[in-house]
């Protein structure tokens, strides 16, 4: 098995028929990315996980994942909710992001890694 597998990764979710774009993220941004999250106003704590995109066509937000430590949860961005999602397989916390912190901080990431991302609309 190759060693990019279990490197933490981003994915702008675009509903659109061609491939999302995905790009690898070092564990140092991963921990940037959960400080940010942490930050946030916590909305709720929902046993059930985990949260899904709404399947309409168009920009939804982003993922984030980390396959090789279970215990780290995945990571959403939901743009038509402004909210940020930690999900596990157990639970999900939702956090409000009304100024679109996790959401700028997906594009940057995203352009930093010379990833050219479609229209946010």
């Amino acid at each position: 098995m190759q060693q990019e597998n279990f490197d933490p990764y981003a994915t702008m979710i675009v509903y659109s028929g061609r491939p999302n774009p995905r790009w690898q993220l070092s564990t140092e941004e991963w921990h940037q990315l959960s400080k940010l999250i942490d930050m946030l106003p916590k909305i709720t704590e929902i046993d059930g996980g985990p949260y899904q995109f709404d399947g309409h066509l168009g920009y939804s937000g982003f993922h984030a994942h980390f396959s090789i430590i279970s215990s780290y949860p995945d990571i959403y961005y939901v743009a038509n909710t402004c909210q940020a999602v930690s999900s596990n397989p157990a639970e999900y916390m939702i956090f409000t992001d009304e100024k679109k912190q996790v959401g700028n901080w997906f594009v940057d990431s995203a352009k930093n890694h010379g990833i050219s991302l479609p229209s946010r609309t």
